[in-house]
C-alpha cells in the first residue's frame, strides 16, 4: 500500500511540477513541500519534464540543447536513453512537422551520431 501511495503522490508532484512550468510559475516554489507533503523530484526527472515541454511546444532546437548541455556534463546511461527517446519521437514526425520547428530527418540522424561520439 505504501508504494502505491507514493506512486500517487510523485504523479501528483510531477503533475504540480508540470502545470506551474507552463503557466510559467518558479519551478522551484512548486517544487517547495507544502502541508505534510514532501516529495522530490530527481534532476533526471526535471530534465525529462523539460524536454517533453519543449517537443510538445515544438521547440525542438531547445530541447536538443538541453540533451546536449546534460550529456557533456554527465554521461550517464539514463541521458542516453533520454537522447534516444527524444530522436525515436522525432523520426516519427513527418517532414512538414520537422520542417516547422526548423529540423529535418538528417538532422536527426546527425544528432544521434553526435550522442554517439560523445559516448565513445
Amino acid at each position: 500500500m505504501d508504494e502505491k501511495d507514493y506512486i500517487l503522490r510523485l504523479i501528483k508532484s510531477c503533475t504540480q511540477l508540470t502545470v506551474s512550468i507552463l503557466s510559467g510559475k518558479n519551478v522551484m516554489d512548486s517544487l517547495a513541500p507544502k502541508e505534510k507533503n514532501n516529495i522530490t523530484i530527481s534532476e533526471g526527472e526535471l530534465l525529462s519534464i523539460m524536454i517533453s515541454k519543449y517537443v510538445k511546444e515544438k521547440k525542438i532546437n531547445e530541447a536538443e540543447d538541453m540533451i546536449f548541455r546534460e550529456i557533456e556534463e554527465c554521461k550517464s546511461a539514463d541521458n542516453l536513453g533520454r537522447a534516444l527517446a527524444f530522436y525515436r519521437e522525432l523520426s516519427s514526425w513527418t517532414d512538414k512537422e520537422l520542417e516547422e520547428c526548423n529540423f529535418s530527418k538528417r538532422e536527426i540522424l546527425e544528432g544521434i551520431e553526435d550522442v554517439k561520439k560523445l559516448y565513445e
